[in-house]
């Protein structure tokens, strides 16, 4: 394809590097030390110069694929997908938006924009399954299916257990989808132990949830949560708050800035208590209470995170959340014991890949970490009573199921698609490519 970036920050620049092996990038951003460092790093075309400016765009003549707009401005990037209509014929345009303003079907049909990436309201979403299911680490959700990929921690007492042992007493209504133990991260086949602290990826409906927890989990009766404490009055800290404030919870929205302070508390119009405080978690435990059982740190310093969910773990907070923003912090909190959650800029980069390897048809999501990759598609028409078989070169690279009703069936135990079937499996990162090429297969 041929792919033009306007904004070359840390999400830009990282999807330029992500894009340019197999396809032809094209990078634009103002700053020349950014410009600089891009030629010596990548091997993309770079162009320094103002995104909302048409006279940047004055070298590309060649119809454009895609093209993806991350600058750290809104209006610049609504502005340079408007521009950039005029220059070249563009196929297909993702613009990350901050505000929900420009959110509107209306803006988005003008402009011609094929996808809109939200990620401080995306990430927000997320705090409504974990209120609701607060055993869970993290939970992903999908277009195609009401089941949700979930990450639960083994106790510590757990006994081991056969993989094909756990899923028959949950009647094949769950799939083992990853493991994380130690510093290692895999995909499990059949044969594999689920053993004690493990971080258990588990594609599951939502009405198996208690039944996973009551049989992994040290703390069944863990309390409901009814308040909580967020760190960082930032975008993302006001997001989380406002999911959360519908949900029914007290929240203290903690920053250390007035200025900030302010402007949340015009924002979330008096729904939430807004402090400002420097970030003594004792103090502001002995001041406002100390009930708090949900802990955020979502500032966009990934060490001072880190740090304050381990104050907030020492003080007996039951379930302590920290956003991280660069992905090398990411398997340090999970070891750590922090449940992680991804921050807006990890969560845009991810999306926009998301995107562009997905259709109405096929869906593609990262999880942990990156380390691995969920792969959907549903089954068309034209293929409802055939079977595609898989080579064991495909099968071989991760775990097939067909997801048929509430039940997950092996892909080898199917004779023939039916309606609504859909194809689901789980591979390692480095091996997603070769699966993608096959789903791309089976969509045409």
């Amino acid at each position: 394809m041929n792919i033009v970036i306007a904004g070359a920050g840390q999400v830009g620049y990282f999807l330029a590097k992500e894009l340019m092996n197999d396809n032809s990038v094209t990078l634009i951003d103002s700053n020349q030390k950014t410009i600089q460092n891009i030629d010596e790093t990548l091997d993309v075309l770079s162009i320094c110069g103002d995104v909302e400016n048409p006279h940047t765009y004055r070298n590309i003549k060649d119809d454009i694929d895609l093209f993806i707009a991350v600058t750290d401005s809104d209006e610049v990037n609504l502005l340079s997908s408007l521009i950039i209509d005029n220059i070249v014929q563009v196929e297909k345009k993702i613009v990350r938006l901050k505000n929900d303003f420009f959110m509107s079907d209306k803006i988005k049909n003008r402009l011609n924009i094929t996808d809109i990436i939200t990620p401080a309201i995306n990430v927000a979403k997320i705090f409504n399954y974990l209120v609701d299911f607060p055993h869970a680490n993290n939970i992903k959700t999908f277009n195609l299916t009401k089941a949700m990929l979930l990450s639960m921690r083994t106790f510590n007492e757990f006994e081991p257990i056969l993989v094909s042992t756990f899923k028959k007493e949950l009647n094949d209504k769950i799939i083992v989808a990853g493991i994380e133990r130690g510093e290692k991260f895999f995909i499990p086949d059949e044969m594999a132990m689920l053993m004690p602290n493990d971080l258990v990826y588990f594609f599951i409906f939502p009405s198996q949830m208690s039944d996973i927890r009551l049989t992994i989990c040290n703390k069944p009766t863990k309390k409901e949560i009814k308040n909580c404490i967020i760190y960082g009055a930032n975008q993302l800290g006001i997001e989380i708050a406002k999911v959360l404030a519908k949900k029914g919870l007290n929240i203290k929205l903690i920053d250390k800035s007035l200025e900030e302070c302010m402007l949340a508390n015009n924002i979330l119009k008096n729904s939430v208590e807004v402090i400002k405080s420097n970030y003594n978690l004792d103090l502001l435990l002995e001041e406002h209470g100390k009930n708090t059982n949900m802990f955020i740190s979502a500032t966009t310093n990934d060490e001072f995170n880190i740090t304050k969910c381990l104050e907030a773990q020492q003080i007996g907070i039951e379930k302590v959340v920290g956003i991280h923003n660069h992905r090398q912090y990411a398997s340090l909190m999970r070891k750590l014991g922090i449940e992680v959650i991804r921050g807006e800029k990890m969560s845009a980069y991810y999306s926009i890949l998301e995107q562009i390897s997905s259709s109405d048809f096929t869906t593609q999501r990262s999880f942990c970490g990156g380390n691995a990759v969920a792969h959907l598609i549903k089954i068309p028409n034209k293929l409802v009573g055939k079977k595609i078989e898989i080579s064991n070169k495909i099968y071989e690279k991760g775990i097939f199921y067909i997801q048929r009703e509430k039940k997950f069936i092996p892909y080898k135990n199917i004779e023939l698609f039916k309606e609504d079937d859909i194809i689901i499996y789980f591979s390692l990162t480095e091996e997603s490519k070769a699966i993608s090429e096959w789903f791309y297969y089976i969509d045409e």
